[in-house]
């Protein structure tokens, strides 16, 4: 009876630890912040979702940032609008998006939305750093957790008796 209860909470945690190696954890973590960024209801949030589900990432770590990030991004809001703005007033992008609108799956993709536009360019630009940086630091944990597993293993420094 209590395993039916304890279950679900195992298949959780599986979930956090399926993909754990620290280039799978840092695209993740970089997924995961493009994502946030993003409003939730145009064609452009939709596949990036489906991107981090269909890449070998750990869906706990993507899913939890994806959380964090959704909740500070309307703080951010005024400077993806104003970069937004910037872009939608350019001339020849403007011309490009007003034509580019007149296909059916476009509109869906909300990119006349300054916010939209300025939180994608701005999760474009801060992929690469979240994910080196992410990267590295998983790297460094990775080499602590082995070094500690190590020294645990062999309490006499590899000395014999």
């Amino acid at each position: 009876m209590v395993l039916r209860y304890i279950q679900p909470l195992r298949n959780i945690l599986r979930i956090f630890s399926y993909e754990n190696s620290p280039r799978q954890l840092a695209l993740a973590i970089a997924l995961g912040t493009m994502i946030g960024l993003l409003p939730k209801g145009n064609l452009i949030a939709v596949g990036l979702t489906i991107l981090l589900f269909a890449v070998r990432v750990n869906l706990g770590a993507g899913l939890s940032v994806i959380f964090l990030v959704s909740c500070l991004s309307p703080y951010l809001d005024p400077l993806t609008h104003g970069l937004g703005v910037r872009v939608l007033s350019h001339p020849v992008l403007h011309r490009f998006l007003a034509q580019s609108y007149e296909f059916p799956i476009v509109p869906w993709t909300a990119l006349n939305n300054s916010v939209v536009i300025g939180a994608l360019l701005l999760g474009i630009a801060l992929f690469y750093p979240i994910y080196h940086l992410s990267e590295s630091l998983f790297r460094f944990l990775a080499r602590r957790r082995a070094a500690t597993r190590t020294a645990t293993a062999d309490p006499m420094g590899g000395r014999g008796a």
